[in-house]
């Protein structure tokens, strides 16, 4: 009960509805050439870090959907990604199968997580990704409910098949738009995959990008760019 309490304060300044039964985020607006990387499964000790090393050089946000049992694990991490300016959503705690699993286990599931990253000192967004990007028209519901919204991706690096870091690179580069949002994993459920070839690559693909003119955005800048100028000025034309 106190920990439902404690949620429900966390929330009590998120307008709700924002994801909404109608479906998940996939993509941006695309009105101007941003892209909102985003990485799933961390933090992990060294990969995380090294990706955050990365994103500094190359003066790039991203957003970090976390685990919360590794956000407990590795608390540096979380807060070396916070101080950093890098974004942080909700992961689940244990990367449950949600559809799968009885719906009186959801609540923990994200509950736990976000009480977790708000004692990290992350800000809260109202960020969540599914594991698995598996999802039901309940989920999407429960969500609501709850003012957090469903991110999942138009763009799958599959670095989760741990590929050569050009197949990665290839990946990502030649499907990017503005307004794309690009799945990648800084580690996995298990906190032992090697994503020595997710790290290679991002080195390839941050220059990549901005050589094409993009800017690396959080999926929270990414969703915020307003409406084409046209498009208002018609709404409020006599």
């Amino acid at each position: 009960m106190a920990l439902a309490l404690a949620f429900s304060a966390l929330l009590a300044g998120v307008k709700p509805g924002l994801a909404g039964p109608a479906g998940p985020i996939c993509h941006g607006r695309g009105l101007k050439k941003q892209v909102a990387l985003t990485f799933d499964d961390g933090p992990h000790p060294s990969f995380t870090i090294q990706i955050l090393s990365l994103l500094n050089k190359y003066a790039a946000q991203a957003t970090f959907f976390v685990l919360g049992e590794h956000a407990a694990q590795y608390p540096e991490v979380i807060r070396e990604l916070v101080d950093s300016g890098q974004e942080v959503g909700n992961h689940s705690f244990t990367h449950l199968r949600f559809p799968s699993k009885d719906e009186e286990a959801w609540p923990g599931e994200i509950e736990r997580t976000e009480l977790e990253l708000d004692l990290l000192g992350c800000p809260d967004h109202g960020l969540f990704r599914a594991p698995y990007s598996d999802y039901n028209p309940g989920l999407l519901q429960f969500l609501a409910n709850i003012g957090q919204r469903l991110v999942l991706w138009s763009v799958d690096a599959a670095d989760w098949r741990e590929p050569d870091p050009m197949a990665i690179t290839v990946n990502v580069v030649s499907q990017v738009e503005p307004g794309s949002i690009v799945v990648m994993h800084d580690s996995d459920e298990t906190g032992e995959a090697d994503r020595t070839p997710t790290v290679e690559a991002l080195g390839l693909i941050l220059p990549a990008l901005l050589v094409r003119g993009y800017q690396c955005v959080t999926v929270s800048e990414l969703l915020a760019v307003p409406a084409e100028p046209d498009q208002a000025k018609a709404t409020t034309s006599p």
